[in-house]
Order: C-alpha cells, then sequence, then structure tokens
C-alpha cells in the first residue's frame, strides 16, 4: 500500500507520539528497520519504510528536466545530492524545502552524456565513481565546504584508482554506499560486468595509486542501488525494473559478509527508484523524548490550572 504525505507531517507526527518508528523492532524479515530517500524517474524524491514497506512522496521535486542520479543523503545536515543530466552537481535541502547547486559539470570534467550514476556521502565528502564508455574504475573524492547550510565545491576531485584483480576498468554500476560506522564502501555492479559485490576499507584509500577492492561475490543476476538503515546495520539494495511504460522497485537485503543478496518477498515499490541516498537526518529519540516531555509538562501543567480554579464561575472548563 502507497502512504503520500509530506515528510514534515512524519516528523510532527513523530514529535507527537514520541517517536514511535525509531523503535529497534524488526521486520517480518528480521532485518533492523531502515527508512531511506530514493529519487524516482520523475525527479521527485521518495521516502521509503522498510519496516511496514511504504513508499511516500516527500512533496518535491529536485527540478524540471533534471535527470537526478548519483544521489547520496548528508544525514547531519539533511541534505541530499545528485548529479544532474548535464553533469551538475545539485542539492536538496529537506527542512527548507529548496534546491541549489553545489558545482557545475565542467568543475568535475563530467560531460551530459556520462553523469555519474552512483554516489555516496561520507566524512564531509560527496563521493562518485565515473561513467563513461570505458568504466575507468575511479572514486572520486569532493570535499565540500560551506557557507551557513549552502554547500560548495571549487578545485578538482582527488582521484583514487580501483582495481579488480589487476583491472582498471570494466566495472559499470550499480550503486556503491559507505557504512558510515565501520567505514566500508560497498558496490554492487551491472550483470554486464560481472554482477560484482565488492568491499574496501575507505581508511586505506591512497590517491595516486592503485587501491583493490575485495569482491565478495560475482555472476549476480541483478545490479543494486544500495542504502544503509539509519543504525548502519542492514544493508538494503533495489533493483530499479523499467518495463517500457512504467518503472518499480524489487527491494533486497544484503549480507556484507558473504555478498549474498536476498529478495525480500512482496516488497515492491512504485515509483521504482533511479537511485537510493540512504536516511538523511531522523529525529533521534532523546530529541523526541523531550518533545513527549514537552508535551506531557504541558498537560500537567494545565491539569494543575484547572484544578486550583474554584467549580463555580465563569463556566470554563
Amino acid at each position: 500500500m502507497l502512504r503520500f504525505t509530506t515528510w514534515r507531517v512524519w516528523l510532527l507526527a513523530c514529535a507527537v507520539v514520541g517517536c514511535p518508528s525509531m523503535s529497534p523492532e524488526a521486520n517480518a524479515n528480521g532485518s533492523a528497520p531502515g527508512r531511506i530517500f530514493g529519487v524516482g524517474v520523475d525527479n521527485n524524491i521518495y521516502f521509503v519504510d522498510t519496516v511496514d514497506q511504504s513508499i511516500t512522496l516527500t512533496g518535491s521535486s529536485l527540478s524540471e528536466g533534471v535527470k537526478a542520479n548519483g544521489f547520496a543523503a548528508d544525514r547531519v545536515r539533511n541534505q541530499v545530492f545528485y548529479f544532474a543530466s548535464n553533469g551538475d552537481l545539485g542539492y536538496y535541502d529537506i527542512a527548507s524545502d529548496t534546491n541549489g547547486i553545489v558545482a557545475t559539470g565542467s568543475v568535475f570534467g563530467i560531460t551530459p552524456d556520462f553523469p555519474p550514476e552512483d554516489a555516496t556521502y561520507y566524512a564531509g565528502s560527496f563521493w562518485y565513481i565515473a561513467k563513461g564508455t570505458t568504466a575507468n574504475n575511479m572514486l572520486y573524492q569532493a570535499s565540500l565546504t560551506y557557507t551557513g547550510s549552502v554547500p560548495s565545491f571549487s578545485g578538482t576531485p582527488v582521484e583514487y584508482q580501483l582495481t579488480v584483480g589487476g583491472s582498471t576498468s570494466g566495472m559499470m554500476f550499480g550503486d556503491i554506499a559507505v557504512n558510515n560506522t565501520t567505514g566500508r564502501l560497498y558496490g554492487s555492479t551491472t550483470p554486464d560486468s560481472g554482477g560484482l559485490f565488492f568491499t574496501l576499507d575507505m581508511a586505506s584509500l591512497i590517491a595516486g595509486t592503485s587501491n583493490a577492492v575485495t569482491v565478495l561475490t560475482t555472476s549476480n543476476t541483478v545490479g543494486l542501488q544500495l542504502a544503509f538503515s539509519e543504525d548502519s546495520s542492514v544493508l538494503y539494495g533495489q533493483q530499479y525494473i523499467f518495463t517500457g511504460t512504467s518503472t518499480s522497485g524489487q527491494w533486497y537485503t544484503v549480507d556484507t559478509t558473504l555478498g549474498a543478496y536476498s529478495a525480500i518477498a512482496g516488497f515492491v515499490t512504485s515509483p521504482g527508484m533511479r537511485d537510493l541516498a540512504g536516511v538523511a537526518a531522523v529525529p533521534e529519540p532523546a530529541a523526541c523524548l523531550l518533545a513527549g516531555v514537552g508535551v506531557m509538562a504541558s498537560l500537567i501543567w494545565r491539569g494543575r490550572r484547572s484544578q486550583r480554579r474554584p467549580s463555580i464561575g465563569s463556566g470554563e472548563l
């Protein structure tokens, strides 16, 4: 069942009822809760809850005519980033419902024909793997700077050459995602490029040299969009399905130790997400608790005022 509402309504409801969605209960598959942002082919941002298996339109579009991809989330600032079809790196601020440009495609050396289709945000930087006819297996890091809440980038992205079995080319995506707790990056490539699922330690990356990835599985029959749950305990994947007239997404969990993909039976969302960004900032349990305490204190205060009022008077209750 699809539920269409706004992200702000969800936040308000969370504050009023004490954040029931932040509870640690598992879903039907035994996985930890996961709340994930994605971008559809309509360039709208959607919010997917893997616990109750629902998809929610946030009510905002990134912009007209932009085929957003390379989606990534800054969980602290509550912003998502994306590459436009012209190569520009854009951002969307969820709280203020505003779009902006971080840097133009010329800064990244990206042509409109080959904007990146996979990205992740980690340690203050936007990371992506370039797309092209040669698939050069190059991981790029763009360290962002901020004026207030407005992100920007200038200069040249740092390059990290990735290798698979000694090869410096060939990987097509798919997606990448970083576990913010362990600092490990995971990647899924398309079946045409080996159907790989791989990992590497971000702390071991060295610019200007080869960085070998550890391949966990090969010959996977689907390439997945990837995103971690908000507590980084579960890696979720979505297979983007295009039928020619409509899109949908089959959801998976991924074993980050064995590299095995497990389809979540019956969990197919519509529309399909062109890319996933992981969860952006959500209310912390403490914040929700304070909100609940505030509401309770207000009720208690009102009750005490009512008790102090004379039983005969204006007739107000």
